[in-house]
């Protein structure tokens, strides 16, 4: 089967089973779960701005700042 052939058919599925597809193929690309997985939330919640993700991931990878620093920040001019 060609890629447009596949293609033709990824685009005759529901979103949901694209998406499903679209997850086992970037795992059968890459073999850290935790990178294809954080592509797929950006994919299936489009809506979701560049900065809360930014945010989401550094404190999933444990990468926080406390709330005084955080503030210290803002009022720096």
């Amino acid at each position: 089967m060609s890629a447009a052939e596949i293609a033709k058919e990824l685009e005759a599925l529901p979103r949901p089973e694209r998406a499903n597809v679209a997850k086992r193929v970037l795992a059968s690309l890459c073999p850290d779960s935790k990178v294809v997985e954080r592509i797929m939330r950006r994919i299936e919640n489009p809506d979701i701005p560049e900065d809360v993700w930014r945010g989401i991931e550094e404190a999933e990878d444990g990468q926080l700042i406390g709330l005084d620093e955080a503030l210290s920040e803002l009022e720096r001019p």
